[in-house]
């Protein structure tokens, strides 16, 4: 309850009365204001020079605060305000600036502007502070960009809150609506609504006005130019979303639509369409209780006309609510305003009188000032639509009462009437109910009607924990998934879902957490409130924990190796994963769903490890082809400089040793100066897949030997099965032959027909089996 009255009091502070919308200034100079009573007084001390748009606030009181074309701000005094030149806006842009209170602060007020005909100014904001400046206010923040291109209307309805604003615009290029919420902290990001027409490639079109009902629950929008129409949208105003009801055409192709308006108690829509083409300006009405669309067309009536000349003076152009509930009319080049007197009322008995208010020496154009219109909702406000609680009705602000009488249109209850000024009713069962509401005062009768649409009381199913898995503590939930938990059989076009963080804000309905929201601590309990997606008074409060489980621990990625010389033996691939192999669930890419499989063929393999609460990690391993080498190798070079060139042939990755299998490997294949003799290679998969290896021979000769009988070195002979020798010959430094043999001898003893040659240099011929011959020498030391 004490939310309810505090939420009542806020919006008895921002419906003013009649106040806000007391004074206007539009056009060349022109003024009038409504502040003295429901005829409006001429003002000749406006400031203002705009084709259209245009813009003024009053205070609580009536007195003027501000007003603006969208380019300048000219304070009460008619003065520019400090910084208050430079706007964004444009003296020919349809509604070029409103004017929005900061719901938090009553000195804050934002100007909100929009360009003409789709330019990339766009819409933006300007912020004044009236503390500023001696009271007068001073423009402290200017043109911040919100949304561009766009066309050249705007609106502010009431949020369901009673406390903040709705300011809407459209894009340039497509059918979107930007709805933005204004709230006591600032300006939250733009609810989009992609519906009704699409204004794109004629700039036009983006010409003409949009304006919110009084209730705030309804958006109306013209759009000028080639395909004129007016279109009829649902506004959510707890959500900001927009849909279709209706649309009209109006068959003109310049300028087309332009002005519109709501009646005060949201059943009727005026429609100006100015038709260039033909010199003439109509004022339709439109009948929108039904809420269908073809019967909203067929009640199409007009209720007014003017015929025109060249210079276009005298048509009919915007429409604005005054505060004495009446619509006023602008007339483009004259010094008069037309007004329907009744527009409560359908068909003609509306009562158009196009030359109702004279403006002197002052000229209207175009454009007549927008307002924020739920301050002109004089209807009476309630709250609380929950089947089995007290519905609130209290009565508008009124002088002089006689009388009050309430018909809640809940027949079948036994309090179905009261005569108190602010009563409560308890409704026998959910459904749409039409209260009227009656006020005799000293000088008139009055009936405001409303339909109220009572909705049964919505249960929260709890929901079952949120279950997430990570590596951290940490994890993005997407609370929206747990809707149709939250809503069991009930219907999601009926209620909405939101979740906070604690219970307070869940019954305050208040911080409501995004979506995509990533949790705090874990475990955390989240809040989820069910209400009617067209109020908040009826709810129902659940709650739920976020949790983050950990992912299963897995051995690291690996790359393993299948030795081809082994086919078709397999080798074992393992998950890796950590605790017992039965609290996990297995699926390879191969479809088996084991802790380990065997394989012989190369490819990549992947295996999700699934633990009991539903957490995946995933494991590859590659397997990749090796083999044991087939030798391959060939000696090159001469005597006394032969090198060893291995070509092993194998997809392996092969290392190489001469004469040890357990020395040292070396990655290149050459092995260069091989000493003569004989010798091993060895030719090792570092895959592990085996090591094969050779005996090879590299023939040479000593320089030198010592025939001493020691049993060292007493023989010179070639060494090595490298080459075919057949005979070697010895000759002395003279070239006398002392010596000849064949390789398979002991070799040469030093010794010529058994006497000891001297120390000396010797030559030696080595023939070939090929007729090849080696020439060399070497020495004899004794």
């Amino acid at each position: 309850m004490k939310r309810v009255l505090y939420l009542f009091l806020l919006l008895s502070f921002y419906s003013f009365s009649q106040s806000p919308a007391g004074i206007w200034y539009f056009g060349d100079k022109a003024g009038i204001s409504f502040n003295s009573g429901t005829t409006p007084v001429v003002l000749n001390d406006g400031q203002i020079d705009t084709n259209e748009g245009c813009a003024t606030l009053c205070d609580e009181n009536g007195g003027l605060l501000f007003y603006t074309d969208g380019v300048k701000i000219w304070n009460k005094d008619h003065a520019i305000m400090p910084n208050g030149t430079g706007l964004l806006g444009d003296p020919s842009s349809t509604q070029s600036a409103i004017i929005v209170p900061n719901p938090g602060n009553t000195n804050l007020f934002y100007v909100f502007t929009v360009d003409e005909l789709g330019k990339t100014n766009g819409l933006n904001y300007s912020v004044i502070d009236l503390t500023l400046d001696g009271g007068l206010g001073d423009v402290t923040t200017k043109n911040v960009l919100l949304a561009t291109p766009t066309l050249e209307k705007i609106t502010v309805a009431k949020h369901d809150n009673g406390i903040n604003f709705w300011v809407i615009a459209h894009r340039y290029g497509n059918n979107q609506f930007l709805s933005y919420q204004i709230t006591p902290t600032g300006i939250n990001p733009a609810v989009i609504s992609s519906v009704g027409v699409s204004i794109s490639s004629d700039t036009q079109r983006t010409l003409g006005y949009m304006k919110s009902s009084p209730d705030g629950k309804y958006v109306a929008s013209v759009n000028s130019g080639v395909g004129s129409v007016m279109q009829l949208f649902n506004f959510n105003n707890l959500t900001g979303q927009l849909s279709l009801i209706s649309t009209s055409p109006l068959n003109t192709d310049y300028i087309g639509g332009y002005g519109v308006e709501f009646s005060s108690n949201n059943k009727l829509l005026y429609v100006s369409n100015i038709d260039l083409d033909n010199f003439k300006s109509e004022l339709f009405q439109y009948n929108i209780e039904s809420l269908n669309d073809s019967t909203i067309n067929a009640s199409k009536t007009l209720i007014a006309q003017f015929d025109f000349d060249n210079f276009q003076e005298g048509i009919i152009t915007a429409l604005q609510l005054a505060p004495n509930q009446k619509i006023y009319i602008g007339r483009n080049n004259t010094s008069s305003l037309g007004v329907i007197n009744n527009p409560n009322t359908v068909g003609i008995g509306c009562n158009v009188n196009l030359t109702a208010v004279n403006l002197g020496t002052n000229t209207c154009y175009y454009g007549l000032p927008s307002f924020i219109t739920s301050y002109l909702d004089q209807s009476f406000t309630s709250s609380n639509y929950c089947t089995g609680n007290a519905t609130q009705f209290n009565i508008p602000e009124i002088e002089n009462i006689v009388s009050i009488s309430w018909n809640f249109g809940d027949a079948s209850s036994s309090s179905n009437v009261s005569t108190l000024a602010n009563p409560t009713h308890v409704f026998t069962s959910a459904g749409v109910y039409e209260v009227n509401l009656t006020i005799i005062t000293t000088t008139t009768s009055k009936t405001y009607t409303k339909n109220i649409t009572i909705l049964d009381s919505p249960t929260a199913f709890q929901p079952a924990n949120f279950i997430s898995c990570g590596t951290t503590d940490f994890s993005e939930f997407i609370l929206s998934d747990k809707n149709s938990e939250v809503l069991g059989s009930q219907s999601a076009s009926d209620y909405s879902v939101s979740y906070f963080l604690n219970y307070d804000d869940a019954f305050n309905n208040e911080n409501p957490l995004a979506t995509n929201y990533t949790n705090i601590s874990n475990p955390q309990t989240v809040y989820a409130r069910i209400q009617p997606i067209n109020g908040d008074d009826c709810f129902d409060i659940t709650n739920f924990n976020l949790i983050v489980n950990d992912n299963p621990q897995l051995l690291p990625d690996v790359e393993v190796f299948y030795c081809l010389n082994t086919f078709p033996s397999k080798i074992s691939l393992s998950a890796g994963n950590s605790g017992a192999a039965s609290n996990f669930d297995f699926l390879w890419s191969t479809g088996e769903t084991s802790q380990s499989i065997l394989v012989n063929t190369a490819g990549i393999y992947t295996v999700d490890v699934t633990d009991s609460f539903g957490c995946t990690s995933t494991r590859t391993i590659t397997v990749t082809n090796s083999e044991i080498a087939t030798l391959n190798y060939t000696i090159e070079g001469s005597i006394g400089n032969y090198n060893l060139v291995v070509n092993p042939l194998g997809s392996g990755n092969y290392v190489y040793s001469l004469d040890n299998e357990s020395g040292t490997y070396q990655t290149s294949n050459i092995f260069y100066d091989l000493i003569p003799g004989e010798h091993i290679i060895y030719v090792k998969d570092t895959k592990g897949c085996g090591t094969v290896s050779d005996e090879f021979s590299v023939i040479g000769y000593p320089n030198f030997f010592t025939p001493n009988d020691d049993g060292i070195n007493d023989y010179w002979k070639f060494t090595g099965r490298f080459l075919d020798i057949k005979q070697i010959l010895i000759f002395d430094r003279f070239g006398k032959l002392i010596y000849h043999f064949n390789q398979n001898t002991a070799g040469w003893d030093g010794t010529y027909n058994g006497i000891k040659m001297p120390s000396s240099d010797y030559w030696f011929v080595a023939k070939q089996n090929n007729g090849e011959e080696i020439k060399g020498h070497f020495s004899l030391i004794r």
